[in-house]
């Protein structure tokens, strides 16, 4: 038997949430509060392991563009290897006339073209990178074992379960004592039932304080239950409070991480200026941007980990043999 009923406080998912629902962090699945109600003991850890993964997925991102900016290094570099190379060779050569002028324009691109890419290499180490790197130290600030910020939200999703916790002990003891006494007056009302006339007196007696017994205990086991529903609300409370805060930090990495792409498409506009190809690969990527919703983000993040989640709460449950 349980100690807790679960029910839905949420109405059905928006398209929306469904289409994030399909792709969304399978990550946070192997936290030990996955499949749990948000409000149930222990299951914010789930809030403090996405405020621990955004320093690692601000490095993930630092990390792709620092790989795109030594590419494109070391292409532009190879370029002008090449343009190098066969500009040399053409002055050893028998060419000439205006045959060798173009022919010697055709090997001069490779220089032109490597500025492109060595210019948007050197915008991707000397501005944005650095940006990115510098926003994560100054967000994410070591303490030992955890973040700070990651600490003080632990501190305070604490706080705000002590009480209920304790609740939760007085109601699960004062629920054993019940069901205890509940076995006990079975008993004695078996023993009383199969007694000699002579015994049955003696045993009678035993019955009944068992049978008040049971009566105490199960008043004392509705009262912890009427406590727990009074007090629910008071809890709820404490937790959203604290909750809220953990999704505007985390409203804060996103926001920042779509500043980012901005800059990185302001980045790919200038490098691919006059090239209709590349144009499409960046009005895509521009496009796609718009798509950057945090708020609908934080939706779905909530309906599926945070607040919306379906919770157990205490109910009264009628002891059975």
């Amino acid at each position: 038997m349980n100690l807790f009923s679960r029910k839905s406080i949420m109405g059905p998912p928006s398209p929306s949430i469904l289409r994030f629902a399909r792709s969304g962090p399978e990550a946070f699945a192997s936290n030990s509060a996955y499949g749990r109600g948000f409000f149930e003991l222990g299951a914010y850890s789930i809030a403090l392991k996405r405020c621990e993964s955004g320093h690692d997925l601000a490095q993930k991102l630092a990390d792709m563009f620092d790989e795109r900016a030594q590419l494109e290094l070391n292409y532009a570099n190879q370029l002008r290897v090449w343009s190098s190379k066969w500009q040399h060779e053409l002055t050893k050569s028998q060419e000439y006339g205006t045959n060798k002028t173009v022919w010697e324009q055709a090997a001069r691109t490779g220089d032109q073209m490597a500025e492109v890419h060595s210019t948007l290499s050197s915008s991707l180490d000397e501005s944005l990178i650095p940006n990115l790197r510098q926003w994560r130290k100054e967000h994410y600030e070591k303490s030992l074992l955890q973040y700070k910020k990651t600490k003080e939200f632990e501190k305070e999703f604490i706080d705000a379960q002590k009480s209920w916790s304790k609740l939760l002990e007085k109601i699960s003891e004062c629920k054993t004592a019940y069901y205890s006494a509940c076995k006990t007056a079975k008993s004695a009302n078996d023993a009383e039932h199969l007694a000699s006339t002579e015994q049955r007196k003696k045993l009678a007696d035993k019955a009944d304080v068992a049978r008040r017994d049971v009566g105490f205990t199960k008043t004392k086991y509705q009262q912890a239950i009427s406590e727990a529903t009074e007090q629910r609300p008071r809890y709820e409370a404490a937790m959203k409070e604290v909750f809220q805060r953990t999704q505007e930090f985390e409203r804060r990495r996103l926001d920042f991480f779509r500043m980012t792409y901005d800059e990185y498409s302001k980045l790919l506009e200038t490098a691919t200026i006059n090239n209709s190809i590349l144009q499409k690969m960046n009005n895509d990527y521009t496009a796609s941007i718009a798509t950057h919703n945090p708020q609908e983000d934080l939706t779905w993040w909530d309906q599926t980990y945070g607040t919306q989640t379906n919770s157990r709460w205490p109910e009264y449950e009628e002891y059975r043999d």
